[in-house]
């Protein structure tokens, strides 16, 4: 039986999201903090004015305490919001008010002001996996794959070691990431 490129990230998907479920809330809140040191000692990080982060859904990589940093440091922070088949980005701030969207996934009131893609410098990117050259292997929906096609930003995945996977055929809408965070450092692919 052949399997075809779908049907590999379907697989990787299963598996990578119960490796991730089996992670304890205390270790997945330390890997958050030694990752954030990582990233805000980095060059990438210091010339970002406006940063795209992600409300946590599940067990994501929790980008709370990098979020805490950008407001910290004068930075416009900004959250996705699904409109149709497009992600939009809108100010965000721990303590907002939030909205429920697919899947259960928070996201920011549509009163909230939004922000063009073009005008973000770097995205605090979810997934489930990550493969050694930087492909990126989400949740299926291509929402990051639509936003990436056209946005400039610096695309960087976000995750625990374990979502570091070897590369799988990616598919024509597949849209790589420029670098990977996790609790053991910063690997850059460009």
């Amino acid at each position: 039986m052949t399997h075809t490129a779908s049907d590999i990230k379907r697989g990787l998907r299963r598996q990578l999201r119960a490796q991730r479920n089996a992670l304890n809330a205390t270790y997945r809140a330390d890997c958050a903090d030694r990752a954030s040191q990582f990233l805000i000692d980095h060059s990438i990080w210091q010339s970002a004015k406006v940063v795209a982060s992600y409300l946590p859904h599940q067990s994501e990589f929790d980008p709370t305490v990098i979020a805490r940093c950008a407001i910290g440091a004068g930075k416009r922070l900004v959250c996705p919001r699904v409109a149709d088949e497009t992600l939009q980005f809108h100010d965000w701030r721990e303590g907002d008010k939030v909205e429920t969207a697919i899947g259960g996934v928070l996201q920011p009131q549509a009163s909230a002001a939004p922000c063009a893609t073009e005008d973000i410098d770097l995205f605090l990117t979810p997934l489930l996996g990550c493969g050694t050259s930087g492909m990126r292997l989400g949740y299926g929906g291509g929402f990051y794959d639509r936003v990436f096609a056209c946005a400039p930003g610096y695309r960087l995945g976000i995750g625990f070691d374990l979502q570091r996977v070897p590369d799988w055929t990616a598919e024509d809408h597949d849209q790589r990431l420029n670098a990977f965070l996790s609790e053991s450092g910063l690997i850059l692919f460009d």
